[in-house]
């Protein structure tokens, strides 16, 4: 079989500038061509990309229907994908407008796979804090129950989808790009990252900063304790430009600060985080790559917070605190590189097998999902109408709940008006009072008594 020529898709968000997005077929690639041989990874987002422009070809989802019956496999993910909000990043949006946003890029693909018997895998996608709407659960719900593989990256995701179904098998997978050491060898730098360093200047040590708001507690300790840090250089790199990360925010008076020519290739930045000393930032796969490699990773991120919650067994990450001052001597003593740590030994066995199994999976051919499809379908209509039915019920508990804030106002209304009457009434008596013969008469007397009262200590 390894004569053959895979065609694999994967979906997900690596249209955007932003790092981890971007690593995801080129580790996917890379894992199924080391078990299948010759791989062609079609990965789909909305936009259409092209080299060299961009890192690899992108196909818009707008061509799926086309090029569907010609693939052997298909992965939803990873990336933070499994959502349900519109605000994915500034002016991201389908290319059809028929094409519903933001599932266009991962649940309509897995129900079109299933339609058409092609395997369906979950490349260990996550959510963030996020439920699942009513009109969408039967068509999640179908989609786990009818994949043979679903992994996601950590237990706040498969909490939320584990409770759709009592089929569905939801387990957790560490991110796939804590295999990155399988494309990166560090005893051998690349000749990319060779050229980079010569251009850019970085002629020893450094440290990664991650360009971005909100490390101002590292950036004194970086300016205030210069002597302590002579040694070493400090990289200021942008993770995710489409999410607004510039050199700039970081400002132009840290002494010995490397700023790139150009924002480098996914595999060239983890290169570039992988021969690091110390990494500080935000980003969930900055923290990755760094831990994967055994470089520290200063985290501004709350790790009891959604996705991070996935990072904090990992040995080598430490958290920073917006509002505190950080030691140095604290700081110098976690600068350190680390061997593995069981958690990571752990999730390197995880991946290896998660990718045996996706391999195993594409090469035993298609699947008979196609007859559940049909019969949803032939549910459509009746869930369609039950979501009517719930909407219509929940528009008329808001509304109630509408009317009894309105209600509840329009008391506070009332209450407003009668103290503002009382303060009035009260405020003409006392101009009344302040006006009258007896209040002057009596004025020199209500100075002798405060006299008085002060000097019998009162």
């Amino acid at each position: 079989m390894k004569d053959k020529e895979w065609q694999v898709a994967i979906f997900g968000t690596f249209d955007v500038a932003n790092y981890g997005d971007l690593l995801f077929p080129l580790i996917a690639a890379a894992e199924l061509q080391a078990r299948l041989g010759t791989v062609h990874l079609h990965a789909f987002s909305y936009n259409t990309r092209t080299t060299p422009q961009w890192p690899y070809n992108v196909t818009s989802v707008s061509e799926l229907p086309r090029l569907i019956e010609t693939l052997d496999g298909v992965l939803i993910g990873g990336g933070f994908i499994i959502r349900f909000d519109k605000v994915v990043a500034p002016g991201y949006y389908p290319p059809d407008p028929q094409i519903h946003h933001p599932t266009g890029y991962w649940l309509s693909p897995a129900l079109i796979a299933l339609q058409h018997d092609v395997p369906l895998i979950w490349n260990a996608p996550g959510m963030h804090c996020n439920n699942v709407p009513t009109w969408a659960v039967p068509l999640v719900k179908l989609a786990l129950e009818l994949s043979p593989h679903v992994q996601v990256r950590d237990t706040l995701s498969q909490d939320t989808l584990s409770a759709l179904s009592d089929q569905a098998r939801v387990e957790v997978l560490p991110d796939t790009a804590f295999g990155l050491p399988n494309l990166i060898d560090l005893q051998q730098p690349s000749v990319e990252y060779r050229q980079l360093c010569e251009q850019a200047g970085l002629n020893g040590p450094y440290l990664v900063v991650h360009a971005i708001a909100g490390l101002e507690g590292f950036l004194q300790l970086w300016k205030t304790h210069n002597p302590l840090f002579a040694q070493w250089q400090l990289l200021l790199l942008p993770i995710g430009p489409v999410l607004g990360d510039h050199e700039s925010v970081l400002g132009d008076d840290l002494p010995r600060a490397i700023r790139l020519p150009t924002w480098p290739a996914p595999l060239l930045l983890a290169e570039i985080l992988g021969h690091a000393q110390g990494v500080i930032g935000h980003s969930y796969h900055l923290a990755i790559t760094a831990l994967a490699f055994g470089v520290p990773i200063f985290s501004s991120a709350d790790l009891d917070l959604g996705k991070y919650t996935a990072l904090r067994d990992y040995g080598g990450i430490h958290p920073l605190y917006a509002v505190r001052e950080i030691d140095p001597q604290w700081f110098l003593e976690r600068l350190v590189r680390r061997t593995p740590c069981p958690r990571l030994i752990d999730a390197r066995e995880q991946l290896q097998r998660h990718w045996d199994r996706v391999a195993e999976l594409i090469s035993q051919g298609r699947r008979p999902t196609r007859q559940s499809i049909d019969r949803l379908w032939q549910a459509l209509p009746g869930l369609l109408e039950e979501t009517r039915l719930d909407w219509r019920e929940e528009c008329l508990e808001k509304q109630a709940e509408l009317e009894a804030l309105h209600k509840q106002m329009e008391q506070l209304k009332q209450q407003q008006r009668q103290q503002q009457e009382l303060m009035g009434q009260a405020c003409g008596e006392l101009d009344r009072v302040y006006r009258s013969s007896s209040f002057r008469i009596t004025a020199p007397l209500r100075s002798l008594r405060r006299r008085f009262n002060h000097l019998l200590g009162r």
